[in-house]
């Protein structure tokens, strides 16, 4: 079979070996770093490297010459000569585009080179043979394996053979070349036999006569029907060594895809077992109609085996005609009972709604179920039951019994979720095959209830249209760089090339807590007692939406919602999120003037025009970032003015703006009564100036880490400057105009441009494109402790 992790690896490899090509082929401060750390060992240990070295080489030959003695297993060897061939032909190419001649790479597989090369071939020829095999030997074999690839590739450092950049690149290689074999050549499906199910089976305590594997079968489970001595009919499921795999890559893509999912990833065999029976219990406990649990637990083999009892029929194989309006009522019935519990099944399609032996209708297969689910999981599960059984009986008997059952409201808030991102793959598959489509059903649902058509559910996180804004903004970013600084893209690469990666990870590590100001100034826009550890959780929130939506607007939101959790009214706590944002407002004007006015050291030269640094390429005549952003808002006002449309639809809502600021104005006076508590605003203010400093101060450190310097007041005079024009423009986060506003303002300190390019990158990245990883962490833990 073809692994989804295969790609997965290929993927990742390909995209790590793209980012060392950029200071290949060394070496870095990292690489001499490490070379100095393996030269102080003591000299014993050089007794290590040398037989480590030794047994990666023997390591795979002996994978490679093994499978010939065996009749069955002789193909082996082809696959595993073809990925240590891919290897070798990979390790040259990307050698070659380091500068490191096609001879030296071949010589340095059989010996050790003179001088160290890029990549490692040996380490890249072993690992791709020993990776390749590994789906083929044993658990303890696959772990051996991997670590004497460690070691194999520091002790290629050791030996001077290569650089670490060049050993971490051979063991990317190898990855690579092994999940190209498995893709092409496909790799064992680690299934079990009929007897080692039924061993596993006694093993958990169920003595079965027979035992015959299902006709519909899962990725990375194996489905069983095994018959029991004391007569019942059992389904047996076994995870097999894929398992986690699927589990994987399909959590990942629907964490990328989806909104509102969350990846899953530290789940192995026996959790997902666990985790399956837990929620079938907790279902059977709330009196949903089920396939009852039987056993779940883990064989002496290591198999993880969960077996439910056996149902009468799939709904996928009953007949139109043997499924009358009870049995699809007692779907719904299963699927309200199932929510009433405030859970959620998670895969609702035509094989896990059965038939049981009692001939009830009922729900099967928790493998993806939620114990706390939200309401959106809730209708994803309505929306794909309608659709399976307007798939089976049409839309006329679907839309009828969903009524009977749901009722007119609850068939109504299905309908947003009507669209195929909320259905599973066999249930698409399926409606491929129907002549009408997902909006007939919508279409037929509304005239069934009378009402007007709800507008989708904005179920998909990638689209078209969101691909497009991305790329117009990082166009748009490039243009506005490249226009105001002058520089190329290979002087801001070789700049890149040159950072100190470990002052880079000190601003990364400091980064979090600027968020800590925001929290302070957040407490302190309301008269509300607020803790600090949900204040806090929500600034980092903050940042993980900030990425799609202008962040003013993310922080009104957001604020708003959780406000709302303290019983604030929504107007009120608009209001308090306007005093916070104000606050903030206030105290970068206050900050730019203090600096400008008490001779504190600020801009060296006009930040109007172009740094006259020698490193510079631009000259006076070149346009200002100002002049730039200037002459596009002019034009769109122009084109606005011009065009009728455009014309009058933005005098239409200048009445309907000017009646929402008054209305918001008078609801939310009870929070302006903060502005009467000077600790309320001393706090507001103290949060805003901490958060600022903190700013600053990364972004002094990521201009340390290219050996320049510069005042605090200069990087606070850059920071609060930037942050307050980027926050104006209606671009997501300000991405681009940010980014050169950075590069506009260290220039205009003396930083040459190629420098201020590449702190403006890496600034933003460690302040704005890393924060959302953990401000996903902090969203989830404020929708767990439901403070959203």
């Amino acid at each position: 079979m073809r692994r989804p992790t295969d790609v997965l690896l290929l993927v990742t490899s390909i995209l790590l070996l793209a980012g060392l090509s950029i200071v290949a082929p060394g070496p870095t401060d990292a690489d001499t770093a490490l070379v100095s750390l393996l030269e102080a060992l003591p000299s014993v240990v050089g007794l290590l490297w040398g037989l480590s070295y030794t047994i990666l080489a023997l390591w795979a030959l002996a994978l490679l010459v093994l499978p010939l003695a065996f009749r069955q297993r002789r193909r082996l060897s082809l696959d595993l000569l073809l990925a240590g061939t891919v290897a070798l032909a990979g390790a040259v190419i990307a050698g070659g585009a380091a500068g490191t001649a096609a001879e030296d790479s071949l010589h340095a597989l059989v010996a050790i080179p003179d001088s160290p090369v890029y990549v490692a071939v040996r380490v890249a020829f072993a690992t791709a043979i020993i990776v390749a095999a590994s789906p083929h030997v044993t658990r303890p074999l696959r772990y051996w394996g991997r670590i004497v690839v460690l070691l194999g590739a520091v002790a290629a450092v050791a030996f001077s053979a290569a650089w670490p950049i060049g050993a971490l690149a051979g063991i990317l290689v190898g990855v690579g070349a092994a999940s190209v074999t498995h893709l092409l050549l496909g790799s064992p499906q680690g299934l079990l036999t009929a007897e080692q199910v039924d061993i596993g089976l006694a093993d958990l305590g169920l003595d079965a006569v027979a035992v015959v594997e299902a006709e519909d079968q899962l990725p990375g489970e194996a489905l069983w029907q095994a018959h029991l001595s004391d007569g019942r009919d059992v389904r047996v499921k076994v995870y097999g060594r894929d398992a986690w795999d699927s589990q994987f890559v399909g959590s990942v893509w629907a964490s990328l895809t989806r909104r509102g999912e969350m990846p899953s990833l530290g789940r192995g065999r026996e959790a997902l077992v666990e985790h399956e029976a837990l929620v079938t219990l907790l279902a059977q406990q709330a009196d949903v109609a089920v396939t009852p649990l039987v056993r779940a637990g883990r064989s002496d083999q290591g198999d993880a085996i969960i077996a439910t009892e056996a149902h009468r029929v799939s709904l996928r194989a009953i007949d139109d005609v043997d499924l009358d309006d009870d049995l699809l009522d007692q779907a719904w019935r299963a699927l309200s009972v199932l929510h009433g519990a405030g859970m959620a099944h998670g895969r609702i399609d035509s094989r896990h709604v059965v038939v049981r032996q009692d001939g009830r209708a009922a729900l099967a297969d928790f493998a993806d179920g939620t114990v706390n689910a939200s309401l959106g999981d809730q209708m994803v599960d309505g929306s794909r039951l309608l659709v399976t059984l307007a798939l089976k009986v049409g839309h006329e008997r679907a839309l009828a019994s969903a009524q009977r059952v749901m009722g007119d409201d609850g068939l109504f808030d299905m309908l947003p979720y009507l669209q195929p991102a909320a259905l599973g793959r066999v249930t698409r598959q399926e409606l491929e095959l129907v002549e009408w489509t997902l909006k007939d059903l919508r279409s037929a649902a509304v005239a069934t209830l009378g009402v007007p058509t709800p507008p989708l559910q904005q179920i998909r996180r990638v689209t078209l249209k969101s691909v497009a804004i991305v790329a117009i903004i990082a166009l748009m970013a490039y243009t506005l760089m490249s226009a105001f600084s002058g520089v190329d893209f290979q002087s801001v690469v070789d700049a890149l090339a040159s950072a100190n990666i470990y002052i880079l990870l000190i601003a990364l590590l400091l980064s979090p807590f600027i968020q800590t100001g925001f929290a302070f100034s957040t407490i302190g826009s309301t008269l509300k007692k607020l803790t600090y550890i949900p204040v806090l959780m929500l600034q980092y929130a903050i940042q993980f939406l900030a990425l799609c939506l202008p962040s003013t607007a993310a922080r009104l939101a957001l604020e708003v919602r959780f406000f709302e959790r303290f019983g604030v009214a929504p107007a009120s706590a608009i209001g308090m999120g306007m005093i916070d944002s104000f606050s903030g407002f206030i105290v970068q004007i206050a900050l730019i003037i203090l600096i400008l006015v008490s001779g504190l050291p600020g801009f060296t030269s006009s930040v109007l025009g172009n740094s006259d640094s020698s490193d510079s390429s631009s000259t006076d005549s070149d346009p200002s970032l100002i002049a730039i952003v200037l002459v596009l808002a002019l034009i769109a006002l122009i084109v606005t003015l011009l065009v009728p449309r455009l014309r009058h639809r933005m005098f239409a809502n200048i009445p309907r703006i000017r009646a929402q600021i008054g209305e918001q104005r008078r609801s939310a006076g009870d929070s302006l009564l903060v502005l009467r508590h000077p600790g309320k605003i001393a706090t507001m203010a103290g949060g805003n100036l901490l958060a600022q400093v903190l700013q600053a101060i990364v972004l002094g450190i990521c201009l340390a880490a290219f050996g320049e310097s510069a005042a605090l007041s200069q990087l606070i005079l850059i920071n609060t400057a930037v942050s307050l024009f980027a926050g104006l423009m209606p671009v997501p986060g300000g991405m681009g105009v940010a980014e050169a506003g950075y590069t506009a303002g260290l220039q205009a300190i003396g930083v040459p441009a190629p420098i201020a390019v590449s702190v403006a990158i890496t600034f933003r990245l460690v302040t704005f494109y890393l924060p959302p990883l953990w401000g996903s962490v902090a969203m989830r833990w404020l929708r767990r402790h439901e403070f959203v």
